[in-house]
């Protein structure tokens, strides 16, 4: 073979290689998330945590009444419509409990979650472990107070709870199920969701319209270390939407799909606000209308 045709054939194979391995990184590399203003790339594709509802068979405010089953859904705000599919049924030894209060993430633990019962369960008053996948549940100890809204702070060991039918809210040493206050009583007379938002907690009063009367959800935000509420916000509900924030709610921070503020309502309606900040639109916006929704839980 001559030099030249050999050079021209490494040469041909060096530009089809590059032109390979060009494609391969290209299919490597995500777009921009919702939030984000510049390209993820190979070595930075963000990874969604999945995200549960808390799901009772019955609409009421709290405390919880006697009586309604409890299930576990997995919700998909990522997709459109957002995604909102059965689970497990929550049970022990084959009997359903009922008037579950709140569910979190067991950090650490794959297909696990810390759940809390009120005053009205056929269990009450109860944390228990649970399965996600299948519903399957014990009781590890009685809590000192009734609770609602269990949340974690990360993977810290930090669980704050929102005392059942009240705006006060408690730290809750997990597993033991003693609490003590983590905050004096907010100004409405209870909260009906609770969330953390970067190093913040926040909790909502749905039926409440303090802020940005006549506008329903007011929020107030407290610091991770406790004490009282260092900020104040609305979900700005309107009036003729008042169901979509009434009786007992769930509350959720989506900072992965776009969906931000999320709240999920007793009442049967799926919602969500971009902005709380300023009492000025935006209102939020309907995602579904679904099953009673009593809390969300994050499982990284």
């Amino acid at each position: 073979m001559k030099k030249s045709n050999f050079l021209r054939l490494l040469i041909g194979a060096s530009v089809a290689a590059m032109t390979v391995w060009a494609c391969q990184t290209n299919d490597l590399t995500t777009p921009s998330t919702p939030n984000s203003d510049s390209k993820v790339s190979s070595a930075k594709v963000l990874v969604c945590p999945s995200v549960y509802a808390l799901v009772l068979l019955g609409s009421a405010g709290s405390p919880v009444p006697a009586g309604f089953p409890s299930y576990i859904y997995k919700v998909d705000p990522c997709a459109s419509p957002v995604g909102f599919a059965p689970v497990s049924q929550i049970k022990i030894a084959g009997t359903p409990v009922y008037s579950v209060t709140g569910i979190c993430d067991m950090p650490g633990v794959a297909d696990m979650a810390w759940a809390v019962t009120g005053v009205n369960s056929n269990f009450p008053q109860k944390l228990l472990k649970v399965q996600i996948s299948t519903g399957i549940a014990s009781v590890v100890n009685t809590t000192t107070a009734p609770l609602q809204d269990i949340e974690n702070y990360g993977t810290t060991g930090l669980f704050v709870a929102i005392k059942e039918g009240t705006s006060q809210l408690l730290k809750v040493a997990v597993p033991s199920g003693a609490t003590t206050v983590f905050a004096p009583a907010g100004p409405t007379a209870q909260y009906n969701g609770l969330t953390v938002v970067g190093t913040k907690f926040q909790a909502i009063s749905g039926l409440t319209n303090l802020i940005c009367s006549p506008n329903s959800g007011d929020i107030f935000e407290y610091p991770n270390t406790g004490g009282a509420y260092t900020g104040k916000y609305s979900y700005k509900n309107l009036p003729a939407n008042s169901i979509w924030t009434m009786k007992e709610l769930g509350f959720y921070f989506d900072n992965c799909c776009g969906k931000r503020w999320m709240v999920g309502s007793s009442s049967n309606i799926l919602s969500h606000n971009l902005n709380i900040t300023a009492c000025l639109p935006s209102s939020p916006v309907m995602l579904l209308q679904t099953r009673p929704i009593y809390d969300f839980m994050a499982k990284p």
